[in-house]
């Protein structure tokens, strides 16, 4: 078998020799994308074009950010992870390398070891060197939180390990009574963060679910500590949180007050032990997802996937949706089961809704125009990681194949399909007349919805970025290569064998290999895929002089099948997230399908409505997250007093302009009538 994954490493090597091409446009001054009736600007380093270099702040060496220093960037800053709007501030703050993070996880947590060097010279070659595997100096910055002023662009940071010794990871935040709160990890711990923007930004942790006392039992356990759920409900803030005995939901009504200001509400058992928060779970322990005040009462999101519930090998338990009706008292809360276990929980709709789609591990939630908006979320980390180290993309196929719908739920809780493909259950399809995914099998997530200006904006997470290095066999990116980029591929190509200690002797011709794998896309309208798999085993035994014995031939063939499937999904997809609009929330207009223009921004990840626009947060493991401002005309303009004087006196001058043109037309006419 070590001989096998050793002639399979090699294989992959080959076959994914050529690297991604970028395709921008490039813009002068700042960066600019319009589609339509709206206009988008580039607010995070808006001089650097798209492909370069991001992530909010600039990155000065030995793991310390700095809000301002020569405009570098810091590509370790992937995801805007969560942002919230306050005066003329948006308050963002980033995951820091999230994808190595993840690898770390299957690594660490989930038994899958590698090596890392290996690892990273793996992704160079994959990528081409546009996947961010670290510093140049070897260290990390962690996560940041920082504040951006909407008008000028200024950045701000407010916690770092640079800058206060804070690693933050905080995935959602809210305001409520004048203050902001976000919750997530900090220093590998669940916590929720309060942030005074009335005094000097302020912020304090007020609570936390694990100590640092019970982290490592916490880590031994695999429990997944990033938290995600809060929000605002009626005059409580309500927050999820994680804890060595499972998930929970906390209610303040003065989360100033601190840890003891906050009162359990719900535990494991009262939602109904759906909760999966360990690292093998769904979504890595994806546990409670969303929350949101609907109909007076609040509804809670729930991933609830693990290896003991799954329905089959590639596919695991979809998400729950949990009603809570509070009674008289703050702590005093009925909970039912909305979308769970029918029989015994009493559940209106099964796991996922329809029991006919199976990949959607957590559902996201949004109320707009009277209805809750539900956008599946399909589990992603699972197929990528049975990809990397099982080279099984049988998992990732079955997602692609069932992408993700869109539902909407009134206040009766009856069921409509907004936006995708029919099903018994829904036999006419999406109210839309779109399939799963907008029509795009590479949409994989509803990844966050915003209601801006009486619209609602749906984004999503687009998998072709990740998939490049199969996509481009089918796609059409290899016949766009430059000698530069073959050149830079060759040097990651040759690290990577000198780390594995590859044959000495082992060559491909370049061109030769370009010239056959660009037409690929085209052979699959001549073969099957078991005969194009059948076909490139062929030629894969003489290109790597491997004895045939030395080869399990059946578990290559799948594997050459499963990533010929991928191929041909990923001949159709265009890389980059996907932006949707909608004024009544059923008829579409597309604002975006290819990321505002860079195939490397691969999900828009936050949404924050100001008084200047919508801004945008994108996730882009490659050169790190772009903040963006969305505009569409109606935004309030906020006048000075010398603006209000001018145009004051501009006013009386249009009117008495006005005023003696029509005087002198009717002393015209007058003299016409009399001596014409």
């Amino acid at each position: 078998m070590k001989k096998f994954k050793r002639v399979l490493s090699v294989i992959l090597v080959i076959s994914v020799l050529f690297g991604m091409t970028i395709g921008t446009a490039a813009y002068e001054g700042k960066v600019k994308y319009s589609s339509g009736e709206y206009n988008l600007t580039k607010i995070s380093h808006p001089d650097k074009d798209l492909g370069e270099t991001d992530g909010i702040v600039d990155y000065v060496g030995g793991g310390a950010v700095s809000a301002l220093d020569k405009g570098q960037g810091d590509r370790g800053q992937n995801y805007a992870w969560s942002a919230v709007p306050y005066g003329d501030y948006v308050y963002v703050s980033t995951n820091y390398n999230s994808l190595g993070l993840t690898l770390g996880f299957m690594d660490s947590v989930l038994g899958n070891s590698f090596d890392p060097a290996e690892m990273n010279a793996t992704l160079d070659v994959m990528f081409n060197g546009h996947f961010y595997t670290g510093e140049p100096d070897g260290a990390n910055t962690g996560g940041v939180l920082t504040k951006i002023n909407t008008k000028t662009n200024e950045v701000t940071v407010l916690m770092s390990k640079s800058h206060d010794g804070n690693n933050v990871q905080l995935r959602n935040a809210c305001v409520f009574k004048d203050k902001l709160y976000f919750c997530g990890s900090v220093n590998g711990l669940p916590k929720i963060i309060e942030v005074d923007p009335t005094n000097n930004d302020k912020c304090t942790i007020v609570y936390e679910g694990i100590n640092q006392s019970d982290y490592y039992q916490a880590y031994l356990q695999g429990i997944c500590t990033g938290i995600r759920g809060l929000c605002a409900y009626k005059d409580y803030l309500i927050v999820s949180m994680v804890t060595l005995g499972g998930a929970q939901l906390l209610i303040s009504d003065n989360p100033s007050g601190g840890q003891e200001a906050f009162t359990l509400i719900a535990d494991q058992q009262d939602l109904f032990d759906y909760p999966a928060y360990h690292f093998p779970d769904s979504i890595y322990g994806g546990s409670i997802w969303e929350m949101v005040e609907y109909n007076d009462d609040l509804y809670v999101s729930i991933c609830t996937g693990t290896p003991d519930n799954k329905p089959d090998e590639y596919t695991m338990q979809s998400f729950a949706l949990v009603k809570g009706e509070m009674g008289e008292g703050m702590t005093d809360w009925t909970w039912s089961a909305v979308i769970g276990d029918k029989e015994e929980d009493g559940a209106k709709y099964t796991f996922g809704i329809d029991p006919e789609r199976t990949r959607a591990g957590a559902g996201v939630i949004y109320v707009y125009d009277g209805y809750l908006y539900i956008g599946e979320y399909n589990d992603e980390e699972i197929p990528l990681e049975n990809i990397l180290f099982k080279s099984d993309f049988t998992f990732m196929n079955k997602n692609l194949e069932q992408s993700v719908s869109l539902y909407r739920m009134d206040k009766n809780e009856n069921m409509e399909l907004v936006m995708g493909d029919a099903t018994k259950m829904f036999p006419d399809g999406g109210k839309s007349g779109l399939g799963s995914g907008f029509g795009r099998n590479e949409n994989q997530y509803i990844w966050r919805m915003e209601e801006y200006n009486g619209k609602l904006f749906v984004g999503t997470f687009d998998t072709s970025s990740l998939l490049e290095p199969v996509g481009q066999f089918s796609n059409g990116d290899l016949s766009a290569m430059t000698p530069g980029e073959w050149a830079s591929l060759l040097r990651y190509i040759k690290t990577l064998l000198d780390i594995a200690e590859a044959k000495k002797n082992a060559q491909v011709n370049t061109q030769e290999e370009c010239d056959r794998i660009d037409t690929l896309s085209d052979l699959y309208d001549e073969y099957t895929v078991d005969e194009l798999a059948r076909m490139l085993i062929n030629e894969v035994k003489g290109t790597v002089r491997a004895a045939e014995s030395d080869i399990d031939l059946g578990a290559l063939l799948e594997t050459v099948k499963g990533a010929l499937i991928t191929a041909k999904y990923m001949s159709k997809a265009e890389r980059g997230f996907d932006l949707y609009v909608t004024e009544d929330g059923i008829n579409f207009d597309t604002i975006t399908t290819n990321g505002f223009g860079d195939p490397f921004n691969h999900g828009l990840r936050t949404f924050a409505a100001t008084k200047d626009g919508l801004m945008i947060g994108t996730a882009n493991p490659f050169y790190a997250c772009q903040v963006w401002m969305l505009t569409d005309g109606n935004e309030v303009q906020e006048l000075t007093f010398a603006d209000i004087i001018k145009n004051a006196f501009e006013d009386i001058f249009d009117r008495f302009t006005t005023y003696f043109k029509e005087l002198g037309d009717f002393f015209d006419a007058l003299f016409d009538l009399i001596f014409g």
